[in-house]
């Protein structure tokens, strides 16, 4: 006790959500990341590009107030103690989602939007894996068995992060390289958050490239969830 006292002296312990001291994460911050996934692709200006219809992409909830707290914590700010609150919410949504996936046809699998080389090994944990493999339990749970993807893609150091989501989508196309034979396979996506829905598209482009079939995606958080609408199904 005396120690972990004295840690907390060393190192403030906070709710990454409303800042309140003293707890990793307070009831009313964590409440929100057990809503019911919600389908956000019409918030997504880049998903729907060159004539593709835009790609079903569910959110766990929205990338504003507490959850953007969350979010920046764990990618930035070095909690890893929400390495696992945040995979038992990503394992909880594909759990929800996963009756909508059970007609696709063909082996599935799920990948991730692949990390800027050296993220890893900044972060101290491979975060894209980690939703994989949470995803993976999640549909495991609804008996949807998925191979794991997440070293299907890759990066190159040339990927920037513009301004311009325009920029970025052709940024992530010239950047992102299929490492393993996907043909015939059905792939879900997963990521932490969508913004322009960039990433998503490069990805779906890339793995569609390379024979797979990309029906829909799934992310932790959506960065603006206005117009969102919960959805069960792929329709």
């Amino acid at each position: 006790m005396a120690a972990r006292d004295l840690a907390r002296l060393v190192v403030p312990v906070e709710c990454p959500g409303c800042g309140a001291r003293d707890t990793l994460w307070c009831d009313e911050c964590a409440a929100e990341w057990w809503d019911t996934p919600l389908r956000v692709e019409s918030l997504a200006p880049r998903l729907d590009v060159e004539d593709r219809p835009a790609l079903p992409v569910w959110a766990v909830t929205s990338l504003s107030g507490p959850a953007h707290g969350f979010v920046t914590a764990w990618k930035d700010g070095g909690r890893r103690d929400l390495d696992r609150f945040l995979s038992e919410a990503m394992e909880r949504a594909a759990t929800t989602i996963g009756p909508a996936l059970t007609q696709l046809p063909g082996p599935l699998m799920i990948a991730c939007v692949p990390s800027r080389p050296g993220a890893a090994r900044r972060r101290g944990r491979d975060l894209p894996r980690l939703l994989t493999g949470a995803a993976a339990a999640g549909l495991a749970a609804v008996g949807l068995e998925a191979t794991d993807g997440s070293r299907v893609l890759a990066l190159s150091r040339g990927e920037q992060r513009g301004s311009s989501a325009r920029r970025r989508w052709q940024g992530m196309r010239q950047s992102l390289t299929v490492r393993a034979p996907v043909a015939g396979r059905t792939i879900l996506i997963v990521d932490d958050v969508m913004t322009t829905g960039a990433s998503l598209a490069g990805v779906a482009e890339a793995l569609e490239r390379a024979g797979a079939a990309v029906p829909a995606a799934l992310v932790l958080a959506v960065a603006e969830p206005a117009r969102a609408k919960a959805a069960t199904g792929l329709g």
